[in-house]
């Protein structure tokens, strides 16, 4: 993907306002400087950090792997998002090794993950969907049209919409269950 075409990632303070001091990590510049990836990525994880999300990023980490660049693990510690060097695509690796497909890049991922913080601490819905069938629908809405914003922000990251084979339509279609 060409750097005109990236997004501009989320302030640090943006972030930081729902995610809550010290739940915002930033990559120093030597944690980053020999990464073979595009500069506007290696930037945006200097400047904007990766925010922890209950259910989603459990912890950060910078680290240089084989295969990948390490940014984070999700909420089971055992997977693990990486970017793939060259590109900055976000991959999450599960415990048996494989891979699935998260965000064409770096930047797009930390959108992505600043989108669903935004919503999940201003929905007003979503700690009491349970209640009644009207809450329920209120939630599912709020889902559909924030996975509609991925979709917008990375079409790739939406793909077809499966649940079963697209990262974000997989958590977005879940998350009430």
């Amino acid at each position: 993907m060409p750097v005109d075409d990236l997004p501009l990632p989320p302030a640090f303070e943006a972030v930081t306002a729902w995610a809550g001091t010290g739940r915002v990590v930033r990559a120093t510049e030597p944690d980053v400087a020999r990464w073979w990836l595009p500069e506007q990525q290696k930037a945006a994880l200097v400047s904007c950090g990766v925010p922890l999300i209950e259910d989603l990023v459990g912890a950060v980490s910078f680290d240089a792997e084989p295969t990948m660049y390490r940014l984070a693990n999700s909420d089971d510690p055992r997977s693990v998002y990486g970017a793939a060097p060259g590109t900055g695509e976000v991959q999450i690796w599960s415990p048996d090794g494989s891979a699935g497909f998260v965000n064409s890049t770096i930047v797009h991922w930390l959108c992505s993950l600043h989108l669903v913080g935004t919503w999940l601490t201003s929905s007003t819905v979503i700690d009491r969907w349970d209640e009644d069938g009207q809450a329920e629908e209120q939630a599912l809405a709020e889902l559909a049209d924030l996975l509609e914003r991925i979709r917008e922000l990375d079409p790739p990251a939406f793909g077809d919409g499966d649940h079963r084979t697209h990262f974000w339509p997989g958590v977005l279609d879940r998350w009430l269950y």
